[in-house]
């Protein structure tokens, strides 16, 4: 205990709750399973009641569940026009518009979806979570209004584009307020359920644009969308509490635990904290409110006031951007989405054509292929957050002497890795209703595509929630500007690959152009392999490097 006053003495005599001192750890592993084998719960929390890790179940739960709403709502927007893109290429073309600039309106979105992760982190990090999420939830409505009452292509594109940016924050800001009320070992079922249950509602509702607009019109398919994000927005006013909050330091196995200006769990030696506080400051100590629980009417507070520093924090946050981009970690956890997100939208762009013009399907029955969806969802949901916890605890109690490593959260690539390329190969050949080279489509050759596509979209939902889960542990010093990085980087990637399809088919045609794509998507699972077990030694290179500059 010796040593342990020493370090408090360092600190500067501030409230730090002090554990078992173990070795120092590599940037990103947490000590998760203790001597004798329990699962500890990192972050550690304060002993205020406003601490999000401490609020009630029903507060949880409501923060959770709005979360889920808005991005359920939101997504399904900005994906949902692959089976009724037809409908807006018949409308649109007898103007002058090519397939390819119509195009624009389904894959716009996704891009701006990118642009929108790094406009609104920033602004959560500086004004709070609970601000932000009201603007993009309002911004959402009145985007869904602006195309229902859009004139011609512009507008309609323009709307498009904001409904993409304010979709931003389903990747970024409402991971960020789950991750701030879960501990580590809850995460990956709480981002399972996030990513799988957001598939699975924003496909059903795909489902259903193709009914909506033949039985009404595709203005109403946007009037449904207003009353359904107007839903989102009332729930996100009732139960979308602010989770911003300053935790005192802790110190446990060799490291002091805190939490940061982006509401993120940072794991730190005594000399990186000495050297942290030095150019960061620390957490402001509790004043005398945060011993009184707020009341439900202070929690629906729609302001909770400018984060200290709050520029420099925005300034930061851009930085630190910047940083993630040279860790190879962040580099993968940032490609593999990507290209799983740029093959599910070239495959939603396409399918309409392929059942119509192929498999003799209505334009009506089109959106039912994303019933595939549901049990693709819920697979993904098991191997990526139940088998994906479950094999983190256990690499962490067997092989690790408890020390839980982010590289753990890769190994359900695996999964999506092969059963990905073979719903790509699968559709390849399907595609073009001539599986076997020659001939006629065969009866039931609808029901293959079907199964393609439900064998993607597991493959791609897997690929978020493992995603997601790793980048917000491999990158400690700051997991949200790395979240930002890797899903706001891959919404723009995946458009420049969905953009791309029209032209590569034209010149390919199905079975190449996605064997092309089959053999991309296995390429970048297949790299996982090294970053497995390169990104633990260049972790380790770094915490070393850190410490040498820390002792200078």
């Amino acid at each position: 205990m010796a040593e342990n006053s020493e370090w408090k003495d360092k600190t500067r005599g501030e409230h730090i709750e002090v554990f078992e001192e173990a070795a120092v750890l590599a940037a990103g592993d947490a000590v998760l399973v203790d001597k004798e084998g329990h699962v500890r719960r990192l972050p550690v929390p304060s002993s205020s009641p406003n601490d999000p890790l401490n609020f009630s179940y029903w507060k949880k739960a409501g923060v959770i569940v709005s979360c889920c709403w808005f991005a359920f709502m939101s997504l399904a927007v900005v994906g949902s026009l692959g089976p009724i893109i037809l409908v807006f290429i018949n409308l649109y073309a007898p103007e002058g518009y090519s397939t390819n600039t119509i195009m624009l309106i389904a894959t716009l979105p996704s891009f701006f979806t990118g642009v929108g992760n790094y406009l609104i982190l920033p602004f959560a990090l500086a004004y709070g979570r609970r601000p932000a999420f009201l603007l993009a939830a309002v911004a959402l409505v009145a985007s869904c209004i602006g195309a229902a009452a859009s004139r011609d292509f512009i507008g309609h594109l323009v709307a498009r584009i904001f409904q993409g940016l304010t979709s931003g924050a389903t990747e970024s800001l409402l991971p960020l307020m789950m991750a701030e009320v879960t501990y580590v070992h809850q995460r990956g079922k709480v981002f399972g359920l996030y990513w799988s249950l957001q598939s699975i509602i924003s496909n059903s509702l795909t489902l259903a644009s193709s009914y909506e607009v033949a039985a009404l019109s595709w203005r109403w398919y946007y009037g449904i969308m207003t009353i359904a994000g107007g839903v989102g927005l009332v729930l996100a006013i009732l139960f979308a509490f602010e989770t911003r909050f300053h935790r005192p330091p802790t110190f446990a196995d060799g490291q002091v635990i805190i939490t940061d200006d982006f509401g993120n769990t940072r794991l730190m030696t005594d000399d990186e904290y000495r050297e942290y506080s030095a150019a960061y400051g620390t957490s402001s100590p509790s004043s005398p409110s945060d011993t009184q629980p707020k009341t439900y009417a202070q929690l629906l507070h729609p302001w909770p006031g400018r984060a200290p520093n709050a520029a420099r924090v925005v300034a930061t946050s851009f930085v630190e951007m910047a940083k993630c981009c040279t860790a190879p970690g962040i580099i993968y956890a940032t490609l593999v989405p990507s290209v799983t997100t740029g093959c599910m939208i070239a495959m939603s762009l396409s399918y309409s054509a392929v059942l119509t013009e192929h498999y003799g399907q209505s334009a009506a029955s089109v959106g039912l292929i994303n019933i595939a969806s549901i049990p693709a969802s819920f697979a993904a949901l098991f191997v990526a957050g139940y088998v994906g916890d479950r094999l983190a605890v256990a690499m962490a109690r067997r092989y690790n002497g408890g020390v839980h490593q982010p590289e753990h959260r890769l190994l359900p690539f695996a999964f999506g890795g092969v059963v990905g390329a073979a719903g790509l190969l699968v559709y390849a050949f399907y595609a073009d209703g001539k599986p076997d080279g020659g001939g006629e489509s065969g009866d039931g050759g609808w029901v293959v595509v079907y199964v393609a596509w439900g064998l993607y979209l597991f493959a791609f939902v897997l690929s978020l929630i493992s995603s997601t889960t790793f980048a917000a542990e491999v990158w400690p010093k700051a997991p949200g500007p790395a979240l930002v990085v890797v899903v706001g980087t891959k919404n723009i990637i995946s458009f420049a690959i969905s953009y791309a399809l029209t032209p590569m088919l034209e010149r390919y045609g199905y079975r190449t152009s996605y064997g092309i794509l089959s053999a991309i998507h296995m390429a970048f699972f297949l790299a996982g392999i090294p970053v497995y077990y390169l990104n633990p030694k260049w972790r380790n290179w770094r915490a070393r490097r850190d410490a040498l500059k820390a002792a200078l």
